[in-house]
């Protein structure tokens, strides 16, 4: 597309579908762009509200109801599930819950919208289906994404997106057509923009026969809530439903120098290692750097290294860093214990 009325044809032996994802919409919330919002109306709010409910908790509206609160704004937080990020270490996400708590969100988990609708007073009501009434200023309605294929007129060439805009692909992104590829968010989970790069290379690379290696059991998680989280490998709960011998480590971030420089003494970074072996199999962080932090542990996965690294290794001093070789230790000794 050249300008807002003229358009440009192309053509190509081979495309990539990259046209990611809008917020979803419901027929029970009338948004309106001032008082009820999707997440991209966010940061064009003519004023910032006392209170806010936001509808959904999945990345988006985690996130969201973190920066809100951050503001000052009194958040309440609704969702259907009785936990956030199911995909998330449970003790991070208790330790996020913790912190959110303190920041003055409400969590209304396991409580499900009925609909949205404006009171004489000029409050929002989110009218829940347990006959309760959640009041505010303004509502945020971020309960999922759509993708962007509905004006892409995919049926002409044989594809069909499902219910919500996502395309299927194979293990190669090939969609059913084969010289036309999809990446990104618009084929759904994880809808991470690192990944989404990483589906690109790997689709282009294979429409055009070169040898490509990728790990995808190795893609790093960021959550950019406050404090944000990083993860990469297995959790507690799959080592468990695997049946794996598992051990950890735990360092937190007030037992190590740099921490408290920054003046962050929630913060913990956990290993998980396999108890026999003593091979890495996760790390999960919550806290100041997690996002950055979180490499070194992937860096090791991908040599399927031990946490006998960590012990060995000389990390600069102050650093964070450093959690890893207070975490190792702490593994160790739990082993030694036994």
């Amino acid at each position: 597309m050249q300008g807002l009325n003229e358009t440009e044809e192309c053509q190509a032996q081979f495309v990539i579908i990259a046209t990611g994802t809008s917020p979803a919409y419901s027929d029970q919330v009338p948004i309106d762009g001032s008082t009820i919002i999707d997440s991209d109306m966010f940061p064009k709010l003519p004023s910032i509200p006392k209170a806010m409910t936001i509808v959904g908790a999945g990345v988006v509206g985690i996130e969201y109801a973190c920066m809100a609160a951050a503001l000052g704004i009194k958040v309440t937080l609704i969702d259907l599930r009785h936990r956030m990020l199911e995909f998330v270490d449970a003790e991070i996400i208790e330790a996020l819950s913790y912190h959110m708590r303190d920041f003055g969100v409400t969590f209304r988990l396991g409580e499900e919208m009925e609909s949205v609708t404006k009171a004489p007073s000029g409050k929002v009501i989110v009218n829940l289906k347990s006959k309760k009434q959640v009041a505010s200023e303004a509502v945020l309605y971020a309960a999922g994404r759509q993708g962007n294929t509905k004006d892409l007129n995919m049926e002409a060439v044989g594809l069909k997106a499902d219910g919500r805009g996502r395309i299927a692909v194979n293990e190669f992104f090939q969609t059913p057509v084969p010289n036309i590829y999809a990446v990104g968010d618009v084929i759904g989970f994880p809808s991470l923009a690192s990944v989404s790069m990483e589906q690109g290379r790997l689709a282009a690379c294979h429409s055009f026969g070169l040898p490509a290696v990728s790990m995808p059991q190795l893609f790093p998680y960021g959550i950019y809530t406050i404090p944000e989280i990083s993860y990469v490998g297995q959790n507690e709960e799959q080592l468990t439903d695997a049946g794996i011998p598992y051990e950890l480590g735990i360092a937190r971030y007030r037992e190590i120098a740099r921490g408290q420089i920054l003046g962050d003494d929630t913060g913990l970074l956990k290993l998980l290692f396999h108890r026999e072996t003593r091979k890495l199999l996760g790390v999960h962080i919550i806290g100041e750097g997690a996002s950055e932090l979180v490499h070194i542990g992937q860096a090791v996965l991908a040599f399927e290294g031990k946490i006998d690294y960590f012990v060995s290794t000389v990390f600069n001093y102050p650093t964070l860093a450093e959690c890893y070789k207070v975490a190792a230790l702490a593994g160790m000794n739990k082993l030694m214990a036994v």
